[in-house]
């Protein structure tokens, strides 16, 4: 078995297929392996969407599960090792919902929406997203994948040229709008920024499908292998910053809400290991 410490920083596999190594030459012997004995994922091609987009959710999940496995069994266990986990949100959010969780608090403490009552109503833009412990009775933990693809779809379109995520990453990086869905009900409502390039502002429900500030990237150069879990930064696609992006974060000192979401600049400890508080990891259904 492949042991590698807890903080190493990796460059995981693209989530689309291609043999060349990325841009900025990080990339290392474990991934040039995998790429060898990669599967192609039957995704839509470059510039289209897929039509379903939960079902494109699901293999984002998928495929970062299976990167975790390449770290730690290397390419063909991994293959083998990775089971079809059936979701399990709310009952009536079924197979479209799913937890984002940090490394600082764990895979038990998932996305919320912070809305009195916790029944599924209430919802406006504004409203504050923070992480609580996990429940499969809590409708506002219900999250769904809203716009879902990889750079390639959205650069130069929703997404600027000029952006941090589509100047300094390659075009398969993943891109999702998570979307604020109660009992499965999408409410074209998804996490969020109310305003681009402003670094300790709050992550809040905002309108889906109008600008970068909802849409979230996974800087997999940064991301480690925890527990079985990759963890990833998410950048905040809107940033126009040519160095430090913003990039979601979980403050664990905050109260009302507690361990609330915000947007600070990627911060390298040491140059070269990223906050616990700003990886996070993807997961079907509650973590409960």
């Amino acid at each position: 078995m492949f042991w590698m410490p807890r903080r190493a920083s990796v460059l995981l596999p693209p989530l689309v297929y291609q043999k060349q190594p990325f841009s900025d030459n990080r990339t290392t012997r474990l991934e040039k392996a995998h790429n060898n004995a990669y599967t192609p994922l039957p995704w839509t091609a470059r510039g289209s969407l897929a039509g379903n987009q939960g079902e494109f959710m699901r293999k984002i999940i998928t495929t970062l599960s299976t990167a975790a496995a390449v770290l730690t069994l290397g390419s063909a266990a991994a293959q083998a090792s990775v089971a079809v986990v059936t979701p399990n949100a709310t009952p009536a959010c079924g197979s479209q919902c799913f937890d984002l969780s940090s490394l600082e608090l764990g895979p038990h403490t998932i996305q919320n929406a912070y809305i009195k009552g916790d029944n599924g109503i209430g919802g406006l833009v504004g409203k504050r997203l923070n992480l609580r412990h996990a429940s499969n009775s809590r409708p506002n933990e219900d999250f769904t994948g809203a716009k879902v693809g990889t750079l390639g779809n959205y650069c130069g379109s929703l997404i600027s040229a000029t952006s941090y995520v589509c100047v300094n990453y390659p075009s398969g990086y993943p891109v999702f709008e998570s979307d604020w869905s109660p009992f499965g009900n999408q409410s074209a409502l998804c996490a969020g920024i109310a305003l681009r390039n402003v670094a300790d502002q709050n992550v809040t429900l905002q309108n889906c499908g109008e600008s970068a500030r909802t849409m979230w990237v996974g800087d997999l150069a940064d991301a480690i292998v925890h527990d079985g879990r990759t963890y990833t930064p998410w950048v905040n696609a809107s940033d126009p910053n040519f160095s430090h992006p913003l990039v979601l974060t979980v403050d664990a000192g905050t109260f009302l809400p507690e361990n609330q979401l915000k947007v600070e600049r990627l911060a390298l400890l040491n140059g070269q290991t990223v906050k616990d508080s700003q990886e996070f990891t993807l997961a079907f259904g509650p973590a409960a």
